[in-house]
């Protein structure tokens, strides 16, 4: 019995220790690789570690160290946050494919490379391949992210290289909404109402009402006048 528990035991054992290594895939999101490359490109000799990619990335601090851990893992950095000799060559275009290969035969084996090489790689063999290792359906889809960056990624497919942020049209003088104006009418936008069997003279189209307070010593000669004058004033014509 107690041999027994112990070959259990030490079967159980390797069990994990073989998980451990399967799981040891690296595992770097798009944003980590382009962004690095580009902050080697533009400093090479800046050390690279959690508080770097925090500021530069805009990542939690957790999240950096691993992504650290994750570089090193593929030999872009050594243990000082610095980058080897290998990253030298990722960082420059014309020798992005040399290093990219150096990576894809440090970080995965023969099998994985020789059914999806570098350049023609088919996402759902990789992802099966990933889950025959024995990974779950997640982090099998997540290895496989990362090898299908590593392995099918140019250097003219990054983000930060060649991308403009589109310009916004600005409108023609055809196509430019108007701005409303506003003006006062004038008499000649009133239009003519029925003339008055009265006066002959035509009426326009509003209701007024007008509060006319006459003298009683006023003669008529002065009451035609007053209303002669609102005539004017009031009508679009003139009283003859």
């Amino acid at each position: 019995m107690a041999l027994d528990g112990y070959w259990i035991f030490s079967h159980f054992l390797e069990q994990e220790v073989n998980m451990a290594d399967k799981s040891g895939y690296p595992q770097i999101p798009s944003t980590v690789w382009w962004g690095v490359r580009s902050i080697l490109d533009r400093s090479p000799k800046m050390t690279i570690n959690e508080r770097t990619l925090g500021v530069e990335l805009n990542v939690q601090e957790a999240a950096a160290r691993q992504y650290v851990a994750e570089l090193r893992k593929v030999g872009l950095l050594n243990d000082d946050g610095k980058a080897t000799p290998l990253a030298e060559k990722w960082r420059h275009d014309d020798t992005y494919g040399e290093a990219v290969d150096e990576i894809l035969r440090n970080a995965y084996p023969e099998g994985l490379i020789g059914v999806a090489p570098r350049g023609y790689a088919d996402r759902q063999k990789v992802v099966s391949w990933f889950t025959r290792e024995g990974l779950g359906s997640g982090t099998a889809g997540n290895k496989a992210a990362t090898y299908l960056l590593i392995s099918s990624a140019s250097p003219s497919e990054s983000p930060n290289r060649g991308s403009q942020m589109p310009q916004k049209p600005s409108p023609s003088r055809e196509t430019a909404p108007k701005k409303a104006t506003s003006r006062q009418p004038t008499r000649q936008d009133i239009p003519n109402g029925q003339k008055s069997g009265s006066s002959g003279s035509a009426m326009m189209p509003l209701n007024i009402n007008v509060q006319i307070h006459i003298s009683a010593e006023a003669t008529t000669d002065q009451i035609e006048t007053i209303f002669s004058a609102m005539r004017r004033y009031l009508y679009d014509g003139s009283v003859t």
